[in-house]
C-alpha cells in the first residue's frame, strides 16, 4: 500500500531509515549512522511541515518498506521558465536490484506530479544504488549527468602540509564586493558557456538555459545565499570566482562540522593558469575557522578541477547521477 505521509506519520519513519540501504550523505563517511539518520528524520519533518514537500511510504503490514519524498522546485522553475518538481529521496528497505516498491511509488509520484502541472521531474541517485536507477528508467527518466563529491579533512590533511603551487604572476585573491556583481556575471557566461552539466546536457531545455541558470546562482549568492565569494583578480581584471557556504542550521544541529564550495568559474582566458587551485586554498583557509571537512562538487568530465582538488588533498567521496523526466504538456 501507498500512502501519503503527514507529520503525525513521520514519527513512524524512525524505525524504517535504519533498514534503508541507500542512506543521505553516503560522500560524509565521517558522520556516525545515527547522525545521519536524525539529520535525515529532521530533514523530511520540516519539509513536510512548511508545505514545501510530500513524502509517500510504501507499507507491508502497517511497517514502511520504501519512502519517496518529493517537492517543487521554485527556484529552478522560475530560472527555467518551466515546472519542475524535485524527486529528493527514492529508498527502499530490501536493497533488491529490481524492486517493485520503488515502482509503485514513482507511479505514485508521477500521477501527483502530473496533476499539477509539472513539467519536468529531477531526480538524483548514487550509482550503486541499481533498483532506483532502473526503476527510473523504467519510468521514462533519463541520465543528464555525474557529478562527484569532493571532500577535504583538515584532521588528515593539516594546511601546513600542503605543497602549495607556484602563483600567477598579478594574480590576486580577494573577497568580493557588491560592485563585483556584473563584472562576475560577465565572466561567468564566459565560463559555462560550453560547460556540461545537467542544464546544458537536456535537449528538452532551451538553448542557454544552463548559462541562465549559473548567472542566477551568482545573483542569488551575491543577495546574500553565500556565506562568502572569492575573486581572483589578474592585473586588476576579474579572472575567476568561487563561492562558499557555512553548515546550514540543520547542519550544526547534528554536528556535521563541514563547509561547502558550491561554486567556481574561470574566465577561459586564463584556464590552466591555476586560478582555481589558488581560489580554493584561499576559500579552504577560511573555512578552517569555521569546519573540520569541505566538500565541494564538480562534474565527472571536468578533470582540471579534479586534478587540482586532488593535489591539494581533497578526496572523491561520493558520486551522483542526475536523471531527468518530462510531461508531454
Amino acid at each position: 500500500m501507498i500512502a501519503q505521509l503527514d507529520l503525525a506519520a513521520i514519527a513512524d519513519l524512525k524505525e524504517a531509515l535504519p533498514r534503508f540501504a541507500h542512506k543521505p550523505l553516503a560522500h560524509l563517511p565521517y558522520l556516525k549512522r545515527d547522525q545521519v539518520e536524525a539529520y535525515w528524520l529532521d530533514e523530511i519533518a520540516r519539509d513536510v511541515a512548511d508545505g514545501s514537500s510530500i513524502a509517500f511510504a510504501s507499507c507491508i503490514s502497517d511497517r514502511i518498506n520504501g519512502l519517496v519524498l518529493y517537492g517543487d522546485s521554485p527556484w529552478d522553475t522560475k530560472v527555467v521558465g518551466r515546472r519542475i518538481a524535485i524527486i529528493k529521496y527514492l529508498v527502499e528497505a530490501d536493497g533488491a536490484r529490481d524492486s517493485a516498491v520503488l515502482d509503485d511509488l514513482l507511479d505514485e509520484v508521477i500521477r501527483h506530479a502530473a496533476s499539477c502541472g509539472t513539467e519536468c521531474l529531477t531526480c538524483k541517485v548514487q550509482p550503486l544504488h541499481f533498483a532506483a536507477i532502473h526503476a527510473l528508467e523504467r519510468h521514462g527518466f533519463l541520465l543528464m549527468d555525474t557529478l562527484l563529491d569532493f571532500l577535504f579533512d583538515f584532521s588528515r590533511t593539516p594546511m601546513e602540509n600542503i605543497s602549495l603551487p607556484k602563483r600567477l604572476n598579478g594574480l590576486r585573491v580577494r573577497l568580493a564586493q557588491p560592485p563585483d556583481l556584473g563584472e562576475v556575471l560577465a565572466l561567468s557566461e564566459k565560463a559555462f558557456a560550453k560547460h556540461f552539466g545537467r542544464y546544458h546536457s537536456d535537449p528538452k531545455l532551451p538553448l542557454g538555459t544552463g548559462t541562465k541558470v549559473y548567472d542566477q546562482w551568482v545573483r542569488s549568492s551575491f543577495g546574500g545565499w553565500a556565506d562568502w565569494i572569492l575573486i581572483a583578480e589578474v592585473d586588476d581584471r576579474i579572472a575567476g570566482y568561487a563561492v562558499w557556504k557555512k553548515a546550514s542550521e540543520l547542519e550544526v544541529k547534528h554536528s556535521f562540522d563541514i563547509a561547502h564550495c558550491n561554486l567556481a568559474g574561470i574566465h577561459p582566458d586564463f584556464f590552466g593558469q591555476g586560478l582555481y587551485t589558488a581560489l580554493t586554498l584561499e576559500g579552504m583557509r577560511i573555512g578552517q575557522s569555521c569546519a573540520e571537512h569541505l566538500d565541494g562538487p564538480a562534474h565527472i568530465s571536468n578533470y582540471p578541477v579534479h586534478r587540482a582538488m586532488l593535489k591539494l588533498g581533497w578526496t572523491i567521496a561520493g558520486v551522483r547521477h542526475s536523471f531527468h523526466r518530462w510531461f508531454q504538456v
